[in-house]
């Protein structure tokens, strides 16, 4: 019996820890505000990319792609948890892209630590121009 109280009270306590946490606002999600907020953390995450002028942020605010000044690769930031993840796509990088629902990109990456991105962008023909993009064909 004492077994059961235990295990009730620590279920209770673990869950009066979780509600306070998000009553103070410690589960708030991170959001990228704008696109050129997107080129400038993708500057500081990763030394050797320059954020070039062609840049876009997806219709919910949780991934951005911005193309390099200099070369082909682009950088692509996800709103994860209370941060952000930032990766560098190469020529080579990406093993598939599809359009869904008319304008979301599913972008596979060949590396097992970061398999697959959605990236909802609300138009289908920007959706098309990045898949290229990331594809490495020419736009």
């Amino acid at each position: 019996m004492a077994t059961l109280y235990i295990l009730v009270g620590s279920i209770i306590a673990v869950s009066a820890i979780v509600a306070f946490n998000v009553w103070i606002g410690g589960w708030t999600p991170s959001r990228i505000e704008s696109a050129d907020e997107a080129a400038r953390i993708l500057r500081q995450d990763l030394l050797t990319f320059e954020p070039g002028d062609v840049r876009t942020l997806s219709s919910d605010g949780l991934s951005a792609l911005v193309k390099s000044r200099d070369g082909p690769s682009i950088g692509y930031l996800s709103a994860r948890g209370a941060g952000h993840v930032s990766r560098l796509i190469e020529p080579g990088h990406v093993a598939s892209t599809r359009i869904e629902d008319g304008s979301a990109i599913v972008v596979r990456f060949r590396d097992f630590t970061f398999p697959a991105a959605r990236i909802t962008l609300g138009d289908e023909e920007l959706a098309r121009e990045w898949a290229a993009r990331l594809n490495g064909d020419p736009v």
